[in-house]
């Protein structure tokens, strides 16, 4: 044959539905026993929580070394937001770059791009190299999530992926708390805490390449942008931007907050503070989600918000005179309120949205509260440049505060989907649109979806043209 060796067995690539080479196609799909299934998907979930242990490390490293190199909260902000910005484009254009090269080779080319720009950050303190360098990894880390969390979809046996959701969930949560404990002993701005996150991310391809999983094919279902979300469930485009508007900042400045505190170790400080965070979160989602199977969604969200603002106020006016362990006491009821409310909100639009259209809906979502997380820093780092590092909170609590009251008011202004239309609540993380995949209302929709196409392809049967009403109604549906 022309152009080919007669003697090789390899196929010739495939274009995948985009209509992109890829060598992903030409590996056979091979049935996997349970136990192969279980051991991929542990795979791709450890590389995922190492990947937030390196996130939840750097968010102490990153600003606590710019505090000493004598950065405002301003100039902090300016950079957090770069990091947000890269995650949003991230998001919205991973798919088609994993569909170009593939899973494997996306999260390994990633990962390893985000460990360079994490020692790069050692180079010089500039706003303007630091910008362009969290742009890199807020970018980079976006698309690795998205591939492995897709492949975790994938991979996941379909009557097991409520319980492997959860499991990658509380995973990632873990990691992020693990993080800062492993930078607790290193003073900031020197080398050896960048180099302990940069390390961590390069560990993330580690486990990545322990499956032998065939990799899944690029998703191709059509997605929903925030406005015609919000013209579907205007609610839970309110709550997912106000996720984003206060916990990106506070998330990614908690470190500025807890070096205002006065304490003897900042670095060790911060890291029990961030574990607090967190962990009222793993502790609060679940409950929260099944109050909001059985009543208003929206009435749990602005429960959720006013619990969270109350507690934003406390710390913002009183983390001087409190105790420590007072403090984090509150750190953890504000996370069991602030970090809870985004996946109500995705269950709340997943209740409205058309019939087979839910997991559509997730990339309008995940917009929103992309665009909280690019435009919070820059609003918190102003407030904290004029008030101080406790402002941080104070900034929370006017929007957990505004949310709540939005949530009443959108109340009032429409009636609340029945009990028999709702779909039971899932916990979601705002990482990537592929996450939804693992929720069993994606998997219903997924199976309708096939048995619809089944339908398509059945050649019509043989029907006399003398046939009943029956008959013809079979035709018309």
């Amino acid at each position: 044959m022309p152009g080919r060796d007669a003697g090789s067995l390899a196929p010739p690539a495939k274009r995948n539905p985009v209509g992109l080479m890829t060598d992903f196609s030409e590996t056979p799909e091979t049935p996997h026993s349970a136990t192969e299934s279980y051991r991929n998907v542990a795979a791709i979930v450890a590389a995922l929580a190492i990947l937030q242990m390196a996130a939840g490390a750097l968010s102490v490293v990153g600003p606590l070394s710019l505090i000493s190199s004598g950065a405002s909260s301003f100039k902090i902000g300016i950079i957090v937001a770069g990091y947000a910005t890269g995650f949003l484009l991230g998001a919205n254009f991973a798919p088609r770059e994993i569909a170009r090269i593939g899973h494997i080779r996306a999260i390994a080319g990633f990962a390893a791009v985000t460990a360079i720009a994490v020692a790069a950050l050692y180079v010089s303190s500039a706003t303007a190299w630091w910008l362009v360098m969290q742009f890199i990894m807020g970018l980079c880390v976006a698309s690795f999530l998205a591939a492995g969390e897709s492949w975790v979809a994938d991979a996941a046996p379909p009557d097991r992926r409520g319980a492997i959701l959860a499991f990658y969930l509380v995973s990632g949560k873990i990691g992020f708390i693990i993080g800062p404990f492993l930078v607790a002993g290193i003073e900031p701005g020197v080398a050896a805490g960048f180099l302990v996150v940069a390390a961590l991310y390069t560990a993330s391809l580690i486990p990545a390449t322990a499956t032998n999983r065939a990799q899944p094919a690029p998703p191709s279902s059509e997605r929903f942008g925030p406005r015609k979300v919000f013209q579907i469930a205007p609610s839970a485009i309110i709550a997912a931007l106000a996720a984003g508007l206060v916990n990106g900042p506070v998330m990614q400045l908690y470190a500025v907050f807890v070096g205002g505190m006065g304490t003897e170790s900042v670095v060790q400080t911060a890291a029990l503070f961030n574990a607090c965070l967190v962990g009222g979160s793993v502790l609060a989602q679940w409950p929260a989600g099944l109050l909001s199977d059985r009543m208003d969604r929206r009435i749990v969200i602005a429960g959720l918000a006013l619990t969270a603002g109350v507690s934003a106020l406390a710390l913002g006016l009183l983390s001087g005179v409190l105790p420590l362990l007072v403090i984090f006491a509150v750190a953890a009821i504000w996370g069991a309120g602030a970090q809870s409310y985004y996946g109500i909100a995705v269950a709340h639009a997943a209740d409205r949205a058309p019939e087979g259209q839910a997991a559509n809906m997730m990339s309008g979502i995940l917009t929103a509260y992309g665009f909280g997380t690019m435009l919070g820093p820059l609003l918190a780092g102003v407030i904290m440049a004029l008030l101080g590092p406790s402002a941080l909170f104070l900034y929370a609590a006017i929007i957990l505060f505004a949310l709540f009251g939005a949530m009443l008011y959108r109340r009032g202004g429409k009636a609340p989907v029945s009990e028999n239309d709702k779909s039971d609540f899932e916990p979601v993380s705002a990482t990537s649109v592929a996450v939804y995949d693992l929720t069993e209302v994606a998997s219903e929709e997924e199976d309708a979806s096939a048995s619809f196409e089944d339908e398509q392809d059945m050649p019509p049967a043989d029907v006399d043209d003398d046939a009943g009403d029956a008959d013809e109604n079979y035709w018309e549906r």
